[in-house]
């Protein structure tokens, strides 16, 4: 069936599976029934059944991806002894797919990550080959920093944080190389530790799992594949087999690379050049960690109609289209060969070459994975201009691996299921490097926080990417790879990357992750902001005055009387470098002398003179005005202003929502026994069991009619549970005023005292 499918799609050559084909996905399926069987038959590993424990820590974190080592500083830096176990300490935060960090709605995960005191912004400021600004021709909601990085320099550069976390003996971080294979339970069935391939036992009441695509990995070229986590390192098998025995569900997902091309093969003189900006933008907010550098060109090249048929002639030979392997793949990444077959009206597409290193002559070739044999990838490659005669120095390939659905977990990853297991990254359905790593900061922090038994941490979907992104994998039903989109959120405009330190760096500080530095920076850049933000709002430009008649025919149309800069600043085409460029930050006067500005009180009279007084002192004003120091405060502050509007009405929007959306559903509620809601809404909620109503109202197969059957059933059990209080409460003031028991009257003890009513959990 599913060669007679390829053989639709592509044309010609898609005959059926070849026996080569056919055995691979006998082969698979075995081994998925074998999987499942080892599950079922797999005994929950308790503390009586292990013999030596050799340490004890507060937090355990599996895997040193991007999740990983966030998980892992972000918990030691809170004071908890934490160790992280992964299977190759050479390939910490790792790149195995594209070298890069950022793109749309991913550079702002970096910049919130980055603003509560993570890793991911850092790193690439320190490691960039180049930098672009995406979208500028779009609304501030959608600007995104892309920045390639040096894939070996990026690796290195976590390994060091790694390493000098865990140097000097008031460390509380260890670092450490192995295959966690078990998870062991207590006897109220909660996370107790972990035990290791080769026999370690390291025990905690907290355990992190950023698995990866390790998890029982198998990497596929054609119809032949490996047991591996990604090309050259070996799969970890035992984990899944423990959580199917705990009750999870697991299943597959899939994704891959391209092949890696030697650059020196290339003829980049057909290419299309592309350039880093020019405009410095960072990542980081933090100004230490911005490392101007060099930066490397990438090449735009294009897919032809040679490449097209060659991929149509050979879509059997794909996992995929083959039919060996039938795993979900990210529908916002997809391989060369499901855009051939997805967009078949498409004559090309684009391809961009991109630098893995300042060592390596090694090549990226953005928007070219695939699962062909060799033999054909190679000849795809061929078959693109420029690259006529390139080397391949690495073939491409599809990976596919256990993960959890997340509508297993609640917001802050601990799982539903056994309390002190955490889970984050490719494990929990996502891809891309940006939200694993925000992914391992809530996890990393709310272990840290259950194991010193505080309250853990529930990022709202409207207080940032993450907590949207949080939102949608424990509240959706996702069965492919989940990306973060800009689009995903319906507060983008609040949520933009220029303000992710204004909205969560004040809780990174207050969880201990930003230092006096770091808080003494943010404030002062809050002050400027404010400060520049006032000063355009006080500072009025004459209609006839040079700089008057600068704006006028800038926008086609003349300044009012007594227009401010603000107001200036809110015209069609007018930005904030316009006003550096007019020389608006101190206004040129009309008669061309010395530069004055009228005050907010001043008395314009149009004609560009001002009172002597009032000019003196908002030019005073002006140039003892902190300057912004860099393009993102610039454009906070053109932002803030542009579009206030919008920005003041989406937040009230947001404040209306809250209240409902907030409101939380009691763990305990029996959606089978709420009259009114209909059947599918009953099992969907019955299985996911969300935390609040605003995730019931999100779900699949929930709608708006359901959701008010909720919220009246909700209501209705927190006034009962209110009246109950009420009642224990009056009956306890009258037994303290000497009333004592009334004949008959239940409710108190065998000596008088009057029994307590909890509050139920619905209140």
């Amino acid at each position: 069936m599913a060669a007679t499918a390829a053989t639709s799609a592509g044309g010609g050559g898609a005959e059926a599976a070849d026996p080569a084909a056919a055995e691979a996905a006998s082969a698979a399926s075995a081994a998925a029934a074998a999987a499942s069987a080892a599950a079922k038959a797999k005994p929950v590993l308790r503390v009586a059944d292990v013999p030596h424990w050799e340490s004890t820590y507060d937090v355990i974190v599996v895997g040193a991806g991007h999740a990983g080592i966030e998980a892992a500083m972000a918990a030691s830096r809170r004071g908890a002894r934490t160790l992280l176990l992964t299977l190759n300490l050479d390939r910490v935060a790792w790149q195995p797919c594209n070298p890069a960090v950022g793109g749309p709605a991913k550079s702002t995960l970096v910049h919130e990550v980055d603003a509560l005191g993570g890793l991911i912004g850092r790193l690439a400021d320190r490691t960039y080959l180049q930098r672009r600004v995406l979208n500028r021709s779009k609304g501030p909601a959608v600007w995104a920093l892309r920045a390639q990085t040096d894939k070996r320099e990026y690796a290195a550069a976590a390994r060091g944080v790694l390493d000098a976390a865990a140097a000097g003996p008031g460390s509380t971080l260890d670092v450490r190389e192995g295959m966690v294979d078990d998870l062991v339970l207590d006897g109220a069935d909660a996370v107790a530790g972990v035990t290791t391939h080769f026999g370690g036992a390291f025990r905690a009441p907290t355990v992190v799992l950023t698995t990866g695509t390790f998890l029982g990995g198998t990497i596929w070229v054609g119809a032949k594949s490996l047991p591996a986590g990604r090309a050259g390192e070996m799969a970890a098998f035992g984990l899944t087999e423990t959580l199917g025995a705990l009750g999870f569900e697991t299943g597959r997902l899939k994704t891959g690379t391209p092949a890696r091309v030697d650059s020196r093969s290339v003829d980049y003189s057909v290419m299309v050049p592309q350039p880093s900006d020019e405009d410095d933008h960072w990542f980081s907010f933090d100004a230490a960690e911005w490392n101007r550098r060099p930066t490397l060109p990438c090449h735009l090249t294009r897919t032809t109609a040679a490449t097209h048929q060659i991929i149509r002639d050979n879509l059997h030979l794909t996992p995929k289209y083959g039919g060996f392997m039938t795993s979900a793949g990210p529908r916002y990444c997809p391989s060369v060969e499901d855009k051939v077959v997805r967009f078949a009206g498409r004559d090309s597409h684009q391809i961009f070459l991109e630098p893995e290193g300042r060592t390596t002559p090694e090549l990226y070739v953005q928007g070219f994975s695939t699962a062909m044999p060799e033999h054909v990838q190679l000849a795809m490659l061929h078959s693109l201009p420029g690259m006529e005669a390139c080397k391949m120095v690495r073939p491409a390939y599809s990976v596919d691996y256990d993960y959890l659905p997340a509508t297993q977990l609640s917001r802050t990853l601990q799982t539903k299921r056994v309390a002190g297991l955490f889970l984050a990254g490719q494990v929990c359905g996502t891809t891309g490097y940006e939200e694993a790593a925000a992914q391992g900061w809530v996890a990393g922090v709310n272990a840290s926080l259950a194991a010193a038994g505080e309250p853990l941490l529930a990022l709202p979907r409207e207080s940032s990417f993450i907590g949207t992104m949080l939102d949608d994998l424990t509240t959706k039903d996702l069965r492919e790879p989940y990306r973060v989109l800009t689009s995903r959120s319906e507060y983008r405009l609040l949520l933009r990357a220029d303000n992710a330190d204004e909205r969560l760096t004040p809780l990174g500080r207050s969880l201990g992750l930003v230092d006096d530095r770091l808080w003494a920076a943010y404030a002062a850049k809050q002050a400027r902001i404010a400060a520049e933000v006032r000063r355009l709002g006080g500072t009025h430009v004459a209609p006839d005055s040079p700089a008057g008649r600068l704006v006028a025919d800038r926008t086609g149309a003349p300044l009012r009387s007594g227009a401010s800069l603000t107001d200036v600043l809110r015209r069609p085409g007018m930005h904030y470098a316009h006003l550096e460029g007019l020389g608006l930050t101190s206004v040129p006067a009309a008669d061309g002398g010395p530069a004055t500005a009228t005050a907010a009180g001043g008395d314009a009279d149009g004609g560009g003179s001002t009172t002597a007084g009032a000019g003196a002192g908002a030019a005073a004003a002006a140039a003892t005005a902190p300057a912004l120091a860099t393009a993102y405060e610039k454009e906070r502050v053109e932002t803030e202003i542009k579009y206030a509007g919008y920005i003041t009405r989406q937040a009230e929007d947001v404040a209306r929502v809250r209240a409902q959306a907030e409101l939380a559903l009691p763990p305990t509620l029996d959606y089978g026994a709420i009259p009114g809601l209909r059947t599918e809404a009953r099992e969907k909620l019955g299985r996911v069991r969300p935390e609040t109503l605003g995730q019931a109202g999100r779900m699949a197969g929930v709608n708006p009619a359901d959701v008010a059957v909720l919220l009246v059933t909700v209501e209705r059990q927190r006034r009962r549970a209110a009246h109950a209080v009420r009642a224990a409460a009056k009956e306890a003031d009258r037994v303290a005023a000497g009333g004592g028991r009334r004949g008959g009257g239940g409710g108190g003890g065998e000596d008088g005292a009057p029994v307590a009513v909890a509050p139920s959990a619905a209140a």
